[in-house]
């Protein structure tokens, strides 16, 4: 019994220390903080990239002939003249193409001239044969005024033979006279005739022989052309540079054989100078919108690592690069070169200065994330740093829109696109915070889309005045909430515009809590 009494009592005596126990093993958390003093310095936003380095201009010589190379007067880097000869081609067969051309041009010029002389010999028989016509037509018409005048002789003849006033053989010789006379006119048309038919022949010998003549200036003309073209040809014989510049690279050797405008045709790449060259810069679809003309940019090259120079924005290509979904566009900046320390080709490192302020008020970002009085969430760890949270700045503003059922009905229809938006940026191989911004761009600018013009200049305006920040100032040892306008967010930093705040002031940028447990005593 005593035994069972005993036992009774050590198992209330265990149960009771393991309820005191339990109950005096509580956690404790203490907090701590971290300061920052506000300061004044620069704040440079920029914009990072690696880029080629290019001539500003260069020029690449082609073949416009074809032949074989037998000379060539420059190599690579050698500065050169405008107008110096660079290479030179085979020339005897455009020389010999020349000769033959010169050759046929005489001998149809000779024949142009033989062809004018007939045709001047034809003339001058057209008009023999003209002028002998007019002659027989002079005759014809002496010839009929003089029959009609022997006709009326014969008729008087005859009547005075009737009445026996005349002799038998005069009324006969007035008729013969009249017959020779009728004889001769028909004799004057017949010979008018065959003149009218050599005038026809004359003439179209003349047709003939200016179709020939019009046919021979046709082939001089075309000659010519052909022999002007083969001169141009061989003028093209001799490579010469349109540029001072240098020689950048040389495509050809001696004895080869290239054809006119074929892709093998390239013999030299010249570029104009190098003591001004470019970069050329490709920035993602993301990064374009806040690149502009003119702006700084820095860069480095793996040659001179430890040596900063600057270049100027001077053109931006509007035309997308697309490269396996990623869209990219092309940005030109130039710089001068001093001593042509910088090659064609070289890789430089970039940034591009999108926004610079200098000597203004500036705080960490991870003041501005602070939040007091806020419980923490469990860590593993013995420290926790917590901050942040709250509604986004666009939930924030479309909740002040006053939008209609219509407009937030279709605003909700734009989040279900939101992974497939996600699994084309993730494509890009883009950082996830990049990610998170080219999210939120999408959904503000479908926001905006819904919006009348009166929402949407609301929608701005108080997208501007949310820039308002806080941070927890300490003040005689008080942690005093201090509200600021920010602007420019940069490298870690955000520019205070204004704010009850100045350089050196001491405010949180860190809250830590550790936790610990209290353990009571043993009992046994």
């Amino acid at each position: 019994m005593k035994k069972i009494i005993v036992i009774i009592i050590v198992i209330a005596a265990v149960a009771g220390g393991y309820y005191f126990y339990n109950l005096n093993n509580t956690e404790i958390s203490t907090t701590s903080y971290e300061y920052i003093k506000i300061e004044k310095g620069n704040i440079k936003k920029t914009v990072s990239a690696t880029g080629k380095i290019i001539p500003t201009s260069t020029l690449t010589l082609s073949s416009e002939i074809s032949g074989k190379i037998v000379d060539i007067n420059k190599d690579f880097n050698e500065k050169i003249k405008k107008g110096e000869v660079l290479a030179t081609f085979d020339q005897n067969p455009f020389i010999l193409n020349v000769e033959e051309t010169e050759t046929s041009v005489s001998i149809s010029k000779s024949k142009l001239k033989q062809k004018n002389g007939s045709l001047e010999k034809a003339k001058s028989e057209l008009n023999n044969s003209i002028s002998n016509k007019n002659g027989a037509v002079s005759k014809l018409n002496d010839s009929s005024l003089n029959i009609k005048k022997l006709k009326e002789n014969l008729d008087d003849k005859t009547k005075l033979y009737e009445k026996k006033f005349i002799s038998k053989k005069e009324l006969e010789d007035a008729k013969f006279e009249y017959e020779s006379a009728v004889f001769q006119y028909s004799t004057l048309e017949s010979e008018i005739l065959s003149l009218n038919a050599i005038i026809d022949s004359r003439e179209a010998q003349i047709k003939i022989i200016n179709a020939e003549i019009e046919e021979v200036e046709t082939l001089i003309e075309q000659t010519e052309l052909t022999l002007e073209s083969e001169k141009l040809d061989l003028s093209k014989t001799k490579i010469v540079s349109p540029i001072d510049g240098f020689i950048l690279d040389k495509h050809i050797s001696v004895g080869d054989v290239l054809g006119a405008y074929q892709k093998d045709s390239i013999m030299f790449t010249i570029a104009e100078t190098l003591s001004k060259m470019n970069i050329e810069i490709f920035i993602d679809e993301s990064d374009i919108g806040n690149i502009k003309p003119n702006q700084e940019v820095q860069f480095t090259t793996d040659a001179f690592p430890d040596r900063n120079l600057k270049a100027t924005i001077t053109q931006i290509r509007y035309s997308p690069i697309d490269d396996q979904n990623v869209i990219t566009y092309e940005v030109i900046a130039s710089f001068d070169n001093p001593n042509n320390i910088l090659l064609p080709g070289m890789t430089a490192n970039v940034d591009i200065i999108v926004e610079n302020k200098n000597d203004v008020l500036k705080v960490k970002n991870s003041a501005l994330s602070v939040k007091l009085n806020q419980k923490p969430k469990k860590n593993s760890g013995s420290g926790n740093r917590w901050g942040g949270g709250g509604a986004s700045q666009l939930q924030e503003i479309m909740g002040q829109l006053n939008m209609t059922t219509e407009q937030q009905n279709k605003m909700r229809g734009v989040y279900p696109k939101l992974g497939k938006v996600r699994d084309s940026l993730t494509a890009k191989n883009l950082s996830p915070e990049k990610i998170r911004k080219e999210i939120q761009l999408y959904i503000e600018n479908a926001l905006i889309e819904l919006l009348s013009d009166e929402q949407k200049n609301k929608f701005f305006e108080l997208k501007e005045s949310l820039n308002v920040k806080k941070v927890y100032k300490l003040v005689d040892g008080e942690h005093q909430k201090t509200d600021l306008i920010t602007g420019l967010n940069s490298g870690g930093y955000t520019e205070i515009i204004n704010g009850e705040i100045e350089e050196g002031d001491e405010v949180i940028s860190k809250v830590i809590i550790e936790t610990s447990n209290k353990k009571a005593l043993r009992l046994f």
